[in-house]
């Protein structure tokens, strides 16, 4: 039974610990990834659903202000009704939108993007000026196309600060931290000291390190995550089902991607074995 929120008389404390109660362990972590307690950040949460995230940030105060932003009327709704159990309807306003492009120049300086393909995502981050609208920091968390992603970030010359791996209901899911402004550079510092140890450690040439760290996340290898091990060795064990029932001969091409793909395992687990 859902908990009912009394404007009343359930204080702060209280309200924060039920919004917890509603959220997955992936929109926990992706909110708490973007800040800490005292921020004062102004949020654009893209693709807002139930707008739990945007609830949650201003609870534990991380943010100040919130835009819950949805393409669909329907989640928008949805929304508003819990925004305003919680009595933040002051703080955290709706907005129609395709990704950020009904949001304002200073309206938000963060960004939360999560649960969409990879391709999508890299759209909506194109379809804008984030420097112009003043957004310094995200926390994005694809859905596929994960090497792509990372890519594009490094393309664009955002930063890469932190990488997740959290496991739930079954899949395993990527949280990214990126940084949009110029600042330290000491985050490129991790890609090459990662890169460096793979072409040292597991015989890998530049390209190949790179590869590697676009699929899994230099972060992640570099901190030796646990659940990062997890996912390889799953991902190594169907990929050897998969190149076990294929004819080198007779399905060259595949059998020589999906053994690529094997080696890229091997060589990240010995990396963090």
């Amino acid at each position: 039974m859902t908990d009912k929120i009394n404007n009343n008389t359930t204080d702060n404390s209280d309200r924060l610990q039920i919004i917890k109660s509603r959220m997955s362990e992936r929109l926990l972590t992706v909110a708490d990834m973007l800040g800490t307690a005292g921020d004062n950040l102004k949020v654009a949460d893209v693709g807002c659903d139930h707008g739990y995230v945007s609830i949650y940030l201003l609870l534990k105060e991380i943010a100040t202000k919130a835009i819950a932003m949805d393409v669909r009327k329907g989640p928008l709704s949805g929304a508003e009704k819990n925004i305003a159990e919680f009595g933040l309807s002051q703080s955290i306003s709706t907005r129609l939108s395709d990704g950020l492009t009904a949001l304002k120049e200073g309206e938000a300086n963060s960004v939360i993007i999560a649960g969409m393909g990879g391709k999508l995502m890299m759209r909506l981050l194109s379809d804008v000026s984030l420097s112009k609208l003043g957004i310094e920091r995200a926390v994005l968390q694809p859905q596929s196309e994960l090497d792509l992603f990372r890519q594009f970030l490094r393309d664009n010359n955002y930063q890469i600060l932190e990488e997740r791996v959290i496991f739930e209901d079954g899949k395993y899911y990527f949280p990214t931290k990126v940084s949009f402004a110029n600042g330290d550079s000491s985050f490129n510092k991790v890609l090459s000291q990662v890169e460096e140890e793979l072409v040292s450690k597991c015989g890998c040439d530049d390209a190949r390190a790179r590869d590697i760290c676009n699929k899994f996340g230099e972060h992640n290898l570099l901190s030796k995550d646990e659940a990062l091990k997890a996912y390889l060795e799953h991902g190594k064990e169907v990929l050897e089902s998969v190149i076990g029932n294929l004819d080198p001969d007779a399905h060259s091409e595949r059998y020589n991607q999906v053994n690529r793909e094997i080696e890229d395992i091997v060589a990240a687990l010995k990396l963090i074995d």
